[in-house]
């Protein structure tokens, strides 16, 4: 007769061999506990030693592929988390600028308010704001889109025009709000740079390389060279519909060249204008030359058919421990008129006959403050009466304090003395506008912003600040 107790023990041990082995295939239970669950079954002689090889089999292939699925996850992951940092890696954006503001005081700045002092806007570099969102596409090639626009530390406005006059009208049609940049660029360590789009030119990247003063707006190569014609928002130190191709530097040489494409309806032609040049660097020695035949509009005519502006600028510069000398000569000319252009009378212009010659230098007192001096002389080669009527030249010289690399703190005097007689207008703060709200006009009780026939002097105080 059966034990009644040994009968029930048998029974509860069968119930929960059964419920272990039910959960052997689950494998968050699988592993070494299960296995000596199994040993013991064994040695109670509940399962056999077949059912036990058998069960371990399955257990340790379970487990096997839940390994495996676990690694493939984190695989997985980690390839998902690699992409994204491979992703940001290639795509970079920068937003970025610059801001000067300051106070100046100057004589003789226009025909109908001869002297004028207040807040100057962008009194060192020109005010700008911009965006640049690049991706590198390989080891080589990087692909990046600049956006980039002017505008006013005195009134806020942006656009062309806004530093010039501190409002940028741009309800009027054919006013940029992206004025200064608006481009693709390819760039290749190998093949070079291609730049499509509204962007700089060639004579942009010289003036600003060769100028001693490396103060854009008062007192240096910029007043001076839209007043003689190889400066101008549009069409000559920048341009619309640019292709522009800057090579690698060969034996220390660099080839530029561009093309602005005009194209009125009946004539593709009307509007293009052609730059070609290069720069040069050996040690301490730099070099740069542009050619530039452009078609700049004119009242009522947005494009022209011929040459109305030829540019040969030569400048170069050398350095010699904290001194830097540079020297350079322009000859701007008027291929289509048979006078030789005419100054314009009302603002600085250009479209002339004229050469120029500008010389300076630079010391580094310390990597912080350096002073500078810069001397620029007009000669009119137009068919004028006397002759180089509209000649003039200008002396300029400040200091620089830099204690950080984003800031410039500086002062400095200009003075451009004028021929008798001079009809040109020009201005030695390229450009100015008085903070009074009135109409830019020369009409009784209004200041005019007409610029000055004038000789001119004045000094600027300031600060600029990048980021």
């Amino acid at each position: 007769m059966k034990n009644p107790k040994k009968s029930k023990a048998c029974l509860v041990a069968a119930a929960v061999s059964a419920t272990l082995l039910a959960a052997l295939p689950v494998a968050a239970r699988a592993g070494e506990d299960v296995r000596v669950l199994l040993e013991i079954l064994l040695e109670k002689g509940i399962i056999t030693q077949e059912e036990f090889d058998k069960k371990l089999k399955k257990v340790a292939e379970q487990q096997e592929i839940k390994e495996f699925n676990q690694a493939q996850d984190i695989r997985k992951a980690t390839q998902a988390v690699e992409q994204r940092a491979d992703a940001e890696r290639k795509f970079k954006t920068d937003i970025y600028g610059q801001v000067s503001a300051g106070w100046y005081e100057a004589s003789h700045m226009t025909s109908a308010n001869r002297s004028a002092s207040g807040m100057s806007d962008q009194p060192k570099g020109n005010n700008r704001v911009g965006l640049k969102v690049s991706r590198v596409l390989d080891d080589d090639v990087t692909a990046m889109i600049t956006l980039e626009s002017n505008f006013s530390a005195r009134t806020g406005d942006v656009g062309r025009d806004s530093g010039a006059y501190g409002q940028s009208n741009n309800s009027a049609p054919g006013v940029s709000f992206l004025d200064r940049e608006a481009n693709f660029r390819w760039i290749s360590k190998t093949y070079g740079t291609v730049i499509v789009g509204r962007g700089p030119t060639l004579q942009n990247d010289l003036n600003g390389a060769f100028d001693s003063r490396q103060n854009w707006n008062f007192g240096g190569l910029k007043p001076v060279a839209r007043y003689a014609g190889f400066h101008s928002a549009s069409g000559v130190n920048r341009a619309d519909r640019l292709f522009r191709y800057i090579s690698p530097a060969f034996a220390g040489f660099t080839l530029d060249a561009g093309m602005s494409f005009g194209g009125v309806p009946g004539n593709d032609e009307a509007g293009n204008n052609f730059y070609l040049g290069g720069r040069y660097k050996n040690g301490n020695f730099e070099a740069g030359y542009n050619h530039a035949e452009v078609k700049l509009g004119s009242a009522g005519v947005t494009s022209q058919a011929t040459v109305n502006n030829r540019v040969d600028f030569f400048a170069a510069k050398y350095t010699m421990d904290k001194l830097t000398i540079n020297a350079g000569y322009v000859m701007t000319r008027n291929p289509s008129s048979a006078t030789g252009g005419t100054f314009d009378t009302t603002r600085a212009g250009g479209k002339v006959d004229a050469d120029t010659w500008f010389t300076g230098a630079v010391y580094r007192f310390t990597p912080a403050l350096s002073w500078n001096v810069g001397y620029y002389e007009v000669r009119d080669k137009t068919a004028s009466t006397p002759t180089n009527k509209n000649g003039l030249t200008m002396l300029a010289t400040g200091l620089t304090w830099s204690p950080y690399k984003e800031w410039d703190f500086f002062v400095d005097y200009a003075t451009a003395s004028r021929n008798p007689g001079a009809t040109g207008a020009f201005t030695l703060y390229d450009k100015w506008a008085p903070d009074t709200g009135t109409a830019c006009t020369s009409t009784a009780g209004n200041l005019g912003c007409s610029d000055s026939q004038y000789g001119q002097a004045g000094v600027s105080v300031g600060a600029q600040y990048k980021f």
